[in-house]
């Protein structure tokens, strides 16, 4: 989003509205409406001289959670450090901005996002190239500890994992339909896909824990580049309600399964994950009170998870081959949220998917939260969750606190 304010003079209300009603958290933590492409934190200099002055923020995200399991070797507590995030913005000239995420996230530090936009096309157009997570439905762009739960819902850490980003380059464009509708649509291609799953090591099985590992093609062609692909509308019902449509895909055309252990590999694979979005919100006239429903459905494609079928039970001896997991798996979450003042917000989400195991068993997770902002820079969240795996249970009770220092580039995605 190249050129917010041309839109903005034409629709007044609109901005308000769908920042109110689909971030009642991000509204008490005074964000500001985003979306993929929009320039958040700009640095303490303009972008018409050539001092280098960059935004930099830092972020924290620790979580303290209590867990109760049907296999005592999980029960107990755990005070863990999800995440600590390094920012760094400013635009680099008049049609380019820049950014770039460092995070350690408790065993290692990443470069997770490094990227430039720009916007020198005009007409509401970006183009993105470096590395940043892909444009995929109303979470996968944000992270973590940005989110309304603890945890991305179960169906995305599945199919997409906790987080996903990617190197390559991307073209993203909106524009508006009359006075109360926006459509946006972007087009990504990628060398390569990079999954983190810091912050989601309790996944009961959720995850695709397949033994082999995925292995992307080395130098791919053109037609073995992933794509990723969004279209999306937004449009105000009323002064008060406000209605988001979204479709979008992710298609890894040729990666391998990988085994280091017993040497094994298994090329020419492809995965497909296609995505259905829709979310309604509404605030009240005073905009102070709003209720957020939403969900998302998700369908994944081709080649899923393989594991080692190894039958003398001893590596390395000549007998292991990969078994490939080729089927169809679905998924989905739902959820409501409701905002009680600027500070507080309750809500309830529930999320139940396909696993990536041998006979797809069924994941189901449920979430009931409470999220408190203590000031702009600081947030504690209060959830329970429950998950159930082929009748294992886990339950968690967790409380997340979350500090921002500086800029930190909030925002609501559509």
């Amino acid at each position: 989003m190249s050129n917010p304010m041309r839109l903005r003079n034409t629709t007044p209300l609109l901005f308000p509205l769908l920042f109110a009603s689909l971030a009642p958290e991000a509204a008490a933590q005074g964000s500001a409406f985003s979306s993929p492409g929009m320039p958040n934190a700009t640095g303490q200099t303009t972008r018409f001289d050539n001092e280098y002055n960059p935004a930099i923020g830092f972020s924290f995200d620790a979580l303290l959670a209590s867990f109760n399991a049907d296999h005592s070797d999980e029960d107990g507590l755990e005070i863990d450090l999800r995440s600590a995030e390094m920012s760094l913005a400013s635009w680099v000239d008049p049609t380019a901005w820049a950014y770039a995420t460092i995070v350690f996230d408790g065993e290692e530090t990443s470069l997770e996002e490094g990227a430039v936009h720009y916007t020198g096309l005009g007409g509401n157009t970006t183009i993105r190239a470096g590395r940043f997570f892909v444009d995929f439905g109303k979470q996968m762009q944000a992270h973590v500890h940005d989110l309304r739960t603890i945890d991305r819902p179960a169906v995305l850490r599945t199919y997409l994992g906790a987080e996903l980003g990617g190197d390559g380059i991307q073209f993203d464009n909106w524009h508006a339909i009359g006075d109360d509708t926006i459509v946006r649509y972007s087009i990504g291609a990628f060398g390569s896909l990079i999954t983190h799953a810091h912050g989601d090591e309790h996944d009961h099985g959720g995850g695709g824990h397949a033994e082999a590992e995925v292995e992307g093609a080395y130098r791919p062609e053109l037609d073995e580049l992933s794509l990723t692909a969004r279209l999306t509308g937004f449009t105000s019902l009323s002064d008060t309600q406000t209605l988001q449509l979204g479709t979008s895909l992710r298609s890894i055309p040729e990666f391998a399964f990988h085994d280091e252990e017993n040497d094994l590999e298994v090329e020419g694979q492809d995965n497909m994950v296609w995505g259905l979005d829709a979310t309604w919100g509404w605030v009240d006239d005073t905009q102070t009170s709003s209720l957020t429903i939403g969900g998302e459905y998700l369908l994944s494609s081709g080649a899923l998870s393989a594991e080692v079928d190894d039958p003398d039970a001893t590596p390395g001896t000549g007998d292991e081959s990969l078994e490939i997991l080729d089927e169809d798996a679905a998924g989905f979450y739902a959820f409501i949220d409701y905002g009680l003042d600027p500070y507080n917000s309750v809500g309830l989400q529930f999320s139940q998917v396909e696993t990536l195991e041998d006979g797809l068993p069924e994941l189901e997770e449920l979430d009931l939260y409470w999220t408190h902002s203590l000031s702009e820079f600081q947030r504690v969240r209060l959830a329970l969750t429950q998950s159930e795996l082929e009748g294992e249970e886990v339950l968690r009770l967790g409380l997340q606190y979350t500090i921002y220092l500086g800029p930190h580039a909030h925002g609501v995605n559509f």
